[in-house]
């Protein structure tokens, strides 16, 4: 058996086994207690402007271009009361596409923006910086992997990210009882 070989037998025994009971589904979980999941829904976008469009256009790409999107209701239907959530997924993306944005919140709705200015290696979908969280995954022997929030996240309204906005999943962190 060559080295790499070898070093890939050792990775796929060392990975851990998931906490017992993840739903057989694709989708992101919350563990509630030790029977108990919340599957969060994946979110809604309702609406999209477009800031700089012409100008963009106009320029062949070299100004900016900002989108805001808005993302149905006031609320996400998970909420937590834990700061920094374990998330589970399984068959919804992979870590590496994995962005955790923290959402603007309106009086019927949620909304974030984008904009090309703002992407790179590491946010190709261009989210402000100031509104991007984060997060380190943990990949088990399934295939599934958790996701938690590198530092306690305020109470608010939250999207974990899979590549872009339109395979997202939805969240809210209430204050703490």
């Amino acid at each position: 058996m060559n080295a790499l070989a070898l070093g890939l037998l050792l990775l796929q025994t060392t990975q851990a086994a998931p906490p017992p009971g993840i739903p057989d589904p694709p989708g992101v979980y919350f563990r509630q207690d030790e029977k108990s999941w919340t599957s969060l829904q994946k979110a809604v976008i309702s609406a999209t402007t477009a800031d700089g469009l012409e100008l963009f256009v106009e320029t062949g790409g070299y100004t900016d271009l900002g989108l805001e999107a808005v993302i149905q209701g006031a609320k996400a239907r998970a909420r937590f009361f834990t700061p920094r959530p374990t998330l589970y997924v399984r068959g919804a993306g992979t870590p590496g596409d994995l962005t955790l944005i923290q959402l603007s919140r309106k009086k019927r709705s949620r909304t974030f923006r984008t904009s090309s200015g703002d992407s790179t290696l590491g946010n190709k979908a261009g989210f402000r910086k100031e509104d991007i969280r984060k997060i380190s995954a943990r990949a088990y022997s399934d295939g599934t992997f958790s996701v938690i929030p590198d530092t306690d996240l305020k109470p608010g309204e939250y999207l974990l990210v899979f590549r872009d906005a339109g395979n997202s999943f939805d969240f809210g962190i209430e204050p703490k009882k």
